[in-house]
């Protein structure tokens, strides 16, 4: 059976949590859809209609779908996901698991009947090399270093702003990788803030990212859908900093 590994800050991440619950599904059976055949698999010249059925739900309605995603960040113009890869290991394959053990004990057996008996403890040094091979094999992926405060500051950021959003992100277990930042500094040019600026108001709401979307209505009248927004992020904020 095929799985995948969905973390528990799906529960927190402002990105997700200010969608309606229909978004929310739609990003789920994304995930399921690239777990179970990759999204890759479809044709290009079919890929929206395919996936349009696979979540149920009307062309218009998949073209919109698509624009928030891209937004937010999630997934690339052609439907794949962003940072799949890095959050989804290979070791998690049951199926790859058991092939490499298959092979590894062919081979312990292969040697075996092989090898003359030269001493009492070769077949355990066969099996020790074995095993080391298959650790070897099963390595988990690397994951992207993580951004210290002097990386910011060769960003312009204040290092006190610095030092505490990293702890807001530290206490999120959530690393600051140079893709995480590049999307924060995106959004922040397009508030017409500056990096320092945007990470200052991480800082002073307790969030853990930054779109532009989540300030630009400070001072302004929104409308109902911009009220809804506002309010989500209220109560996102109420739990991230009950749970800090």
């Amino acid at each position: 059976m095929d799985w995948f590994r969905l973390y528990a800050e799906f529960a927190t991440d402002p990105k997700v949590q200010m969608m309606s619950e229909a978004l929310q599904r739609r990003l789920l059976m994304l995930f399921c859809l690239q777990c179970s055949n990759g999204i890759e698999t479809f044709h290009e010249t079919e890929r929206d209609s395919s996936i349009a059925f696979a979540l149920r739900i009307s062309e218009d309605e998949l073209a919109e779908t698509k624009a928030v995603f891209v937004r937010r960040g999630f997934i690339n113009e052609d439907w794949t996901l962003i940072n799949w890869e890095s959050r989804q290991y290979v070791s998690d394959s049951s199926t790859e698991r058991v092939r490499k053990h298959r092979q590894a004990k062919k081979q312990g057996q292969e040697t075996c009947e092989t090898l003359p008996e030269r001493s009492g403890n070769a077949l355990e040094q066969i099996q020790n090399r074995t095993d080391t091979e298959q650790k070897k094999n099963n390595k988990p992926a690397t994951r992207p270093a993580s951004l210290s405060v002097a990386d910011l500051k060769t960003q312009g950021v204040d290092e006190q702003v610095a030092t505490e959003f990293l702890a807001i992100r530290k206490r999120k277990r959530s690393p600051l990788t140079p893709l995480a930042l590049d999307g924060i500094g995106r959004e922040a040019g397009r508030a017409g803030m500056t990096l320092d600026a945007a990470l200052r108001k991480c800082v002073e709401r307790g969030w853990q990212g930054f779109e532009a979307a989540w300030v630009k209505n400070e001072g302004a009248g929104m409308n109902q859908q911009e009220a809804l927004e506002a309010r989500n992020q209220a109560v996102v904020n109420e739990m991230m900093a009950r749970s800090i």
